[in-house]
């Protein structure tokens, strides 16, 4: 699990010949590559499409140095390992780095540097402005950030929108779902850090008011809190039911909390498949990638119409949420977003859409389905680093 759900690992690829994997590497990639946070699975999703594309590139992780959650298969570390040895010559190259700006390192160079990153709200931290100005150009996920960052004071000349990506052939529909026990007949899922930017309360208050103890309905959620990813959330969700929403948790519509810990990449499928619908009535999100894997799987989706996923969702493939932009209070459980604006979803109108689902379970296959159509056209990695990464690296080593 991770700041955005969940684990995912690029479909294995092929062995590259040694004509490729011995050439002086064009790209010095740094970043975040075993750990479970939204970064470190975009990361790999760029880092094994470039290297099945046949383009050089040396990996240099930043904080862990080995999978030591056991998120990847043997094939994949063995080729993360191959690449943190591949030559390369910086004074012709690029020295990409890809985490939140504030950690960019303007010590190091290349012929370019490019800094990969993204922030949820209408602006960007303080001091990510310098960071970003250190770099040749900054890579963000689409056309939220390029105007939240222009906001926050980064050059509209530095900026460029590069998406992120889907593994299709590993988010696919089929898999088999886990057996949760005390699942019923209709069972929404959200997959989240208890944090307040992803709307947890938003979520609680929408299904308690609106489903009954009786309705064959459950709401899974694959929850975990900062800085202990395996605490035990029970103690903090029973004190919203009971002090928050007036009820006694036991007399409440059913919640199952889903086991902490990180899942394997190959078993994620397995989440979506235990699901009839995802919800996750964020405040903001620089991508937005939870929603991305769900409709792969062609669960159906609801989500809230801003930030980062509307790069890629829309009315026809799922259900989104109304929503007023609001200052974010200074007392927030991350301070850096403190004075921005973000996204308030409406509790009223996700309520109407939760009901709306449960009670027309045919049509919201329908628009599941037309997702997953859409994430395999458009936004599988394959497609996505061919047509728009590859391109982009090529433009600055040709320059």
């Amino acid at each position: 699990m991770r700041d955005a759900p969940a684990v995912l690992a690029p479909q294995s690829p092929p062995r590259q010949s040694c004509s490729v994997a011995c050439s002086p590497a064009n790209v010095v990639f740094r970043a975040s590559i075993y750990d479970g946070s939204g970064y470190a699975d975009e990361a790999r999703g760029i880092i094994f499409g470039l290297y099945r594309a046949g383009f050089p590139v040396r990996v240099e992780p930043f904080g862990l140095q080995y999978d030591a959650q056991n998120l990847l298969n043997a094939e994949e570390q063995e080729i993360l390992e191959a690449l943190k040895h591949q030559r390369v010559d910086l004074a012709r190259g690029i020295h990409f780095q890809h985490y939140p700006a504030n950690d960019f390192n303007l010590a190091m160079r290349g012929r370019y540097r490019v800094g990969r990153t993204m922030y949820e709200t209408d602006s960007i931290p303080d001091g990510w402005r310098d960071c970003c100005e250190g770099m040749d150009e900054v890579w963000v996920p689409g056309s939220f950030n390029c105007e939240t960052f222009a906001a926050g004071g980064v050059s509209r000349e530095r900026l460029r929108a590069l998406p992120g990506g889907i593994n299709t052939a590993l988010f696919r529909p089929g898999a088999e779902p886990f057996p949760i026990p005390k699942r019923r007949g209709f069972n929404f899922l959200s997959v989240f850090e208890w944090i307040e930017r992803k709307g947890a309360d938003v979520l609680l208050r929408a299904y308690l008011t609106e489903f009954k103890p009786e309705e064959d309905v459950t709401l899974m959620l694959k929850t975990y809190d900062r800085p202990d990813a395996n605490a035990d959330m029970l103690p903090r969700l029973a004190y919203f039911v009971e002090r928050h929403m007036g009820m006694r948790f036991q007399d409440a519509p059913p919640i199952l909390l889903l086991a902490p810990d990180f899942l394997p990449a190959a078993d994620l499928p397995r989440l979506y498949a235990s699901a009839n619908a995802f919800v996750l009535p964020t405040r903001g999100e620089g991508w937005g990638r939870p929603y991305m894997e769900a409709l792969a799987c062609e669960c159906p989706v609801i989500a809230t119409r801003w930030s980062g996923q509307m790069e890629f969702l829309h009315d026809d493939i799922c259900d989104l949420i109304d929503y007023t932009l609001v200052p974010v209070a200074w007392n927030n459980d991350v301070e850096l977003s403190a004075g921005h604006r973000w996204a308030e979803p409406s509790v009223e109108h996700l309520r109407r859409l939760m009901r709306h689902v449960f009670e027309n379970r045919e049509a919201a296959k329908q628009k599941g389905a037309r997702g997953r159509a859409e994430m395999v056209a458009k936004w599988d990695w394959e497609h996505v680093i061919r047509e728009r990464w590859v391109p982009e690296f090529e433009r600055l080593l040709n320059s």
